[in-house]
């Protein structure tokens, strides 16, 4: 009687399977939308039939495709594999992304990153530019524009002890790019904010992580921390007074907000991966009469995003602040879209600002402003022809 009755349970199921489509149809309703993919990727389109295609398979195999990507409930499946695969296996089906201890996750291209060997040419590269950027930055000095760098944490550097031994891989695990850069940065006399190494001396005294274990970013908590101390280090260092303000600490909320889950929220999981309460503090102004918001342009790589979200540039940097995003794209709140930067006269949108701030992640240390340094060195040179 068991048996017969566990048949009839898988029969049913089966039935209830194979009418789903049609149930969906019926009355447009569709459980895959409530399970819709996150990330990059390509919508399949039906093929037109034509000989060509028809006889030399291609229209089979897109056809194949686009069926296989309109089965009922194919997002909701999708999302029910991946969860197996991190639950059961601690793994990922996203090849970018590794699993670590304590279920941490990181974008594997940082371990590329971070072991990787330099040539005696590559090192040389790196001395050479820092030099190029020393003449840019007195080139700027003598315009009344100052600039100051800033290094992003790594999370591989931060998180270290969350990283599988086997993801370090090549040598003895110093991160050399790191090493090499800043060594050259503390040598020039360009001003320069580490903030990699300030976050790792600082993350047994803080309540507050660097890193989610479901971000490839810092904390928008952290962020908004850099942002205070970046304001702070060009009113000490440049003498630019901004409007006073304060940072209020807020609620801890269980939902990830900003940049804080921008791995594990690729990785489509039946149940959303979730850290510790999740932190979002406010920058309120205290005093707007003491100066006038200065023309800032910050250039940088994604990490400058989170500055952006914390809020502070859009109250006490002028309306002409922009972000020049990878040195490709201009970014400002008052586009309504990022337009290409060779829309723009580069010099022009150089010399109308106060304070330039570039910001780099672990990837491009070594790679200060995505091209600016030369960009604007020949700009500076040319004039001197």
């Amino acid at each position: 009687m068991k048996k017969i009755n566990f048949k009839l349970i898988l029969l049913f199921l089966l039935i209830a399977v194979m009418v789903l489509p049609l149930t969906e149809k019926i009355f447009h309703f569709s459980i895959s939308k409530l399970a819709d993919l996150k990330g990059a990727y390509v919508k399949t389109v039906c093929p037109q039939l034509n000989w060509k295609s028809f006889f030399n398979s291609e229209m089979q195999d897109s056809l194949s495709a686009y069926i296989e990507s309109e089965i009922s409930n194919r997002n909701a499946l999708v999302r029910l594999r991946n969860q197996i695969a991190y639950t059961v296996f601690h793994e990922t089906t996203n090849q970018e992304i590794a699993v670590g201890k304590e279920n941490y996750l990181f974008e594997k291209i940082y371990f590329e990153a971070y072991n990787k060997k330099l040539t005696a040419s590559d090192s040389s590269e790196i001395y050479k530019n820092t030099e190029k950027l020393s003449d840019v930055i007195d080139s700027l000095k003598a315009r009344n524009i100052d600039l100051v760098v800033v290094f992003a944490p790594s999370k591989v550097s931060v998180m270290r002890e969350y990283v599988p031994e086997k993801y370090f891989y090549r040598y003895d695990g110093q991160d050399i790019k790191y090493k090499t850069c800043t060594d050259a940065l503390n040598r020039s006399r360009i001003p320069f904010i580490d903030f990699n190494s300030y976050f790792i001396s600082k993350k047994s005294k803080s309540n507050y992580p660097v890193f989610t274990k479901g971000n490839a970013h810092w904390t928008f908590y952290k962020g908004c921390e850099a942002m205070d101390s970046i304001v702070s280090y060009i009113t000490l260092h440049f003498n630019v007074p901004f409007w006073q303000y304060s940072l209020l600490d807020s609620d801890p909320v269980d939902l990830p907000q900003f940049q804080d889950d921008d791995l594990s929220s690729t990785m489509n999981l039946l149940n959303s991966m979730k850290d510790k309460s999740y932190q979002y503090p406010n920058f309120v102004l205290t005093d707007t009469t003491k100066c006038t918001k200065p023309d800032v342009l910050l250039i940088g790589d994604s990490f400058g995003w989170t500055l952006i979200y914390s809020s502070l540039p859009h109250k006490i940097f002028s309306r002409n602040f922009k972000f020049l995003d990878y040195n490709q794209s201009v970014w400002s709140e008052y586009f309504e879209k990022a337009k290409p930067i060779g829309e723009f006269d580069y010099k022009a949108e150089l010399l109308k600002n106060r304070v330039i701030i570039i910001i780099e992640g672990g990837l491009h240390y070594n790679n200060i402003g995505h091209g600016f340094i030369e960009q604007t060195y020949k700009i500076f040179h040319s004039e001197l022809e």
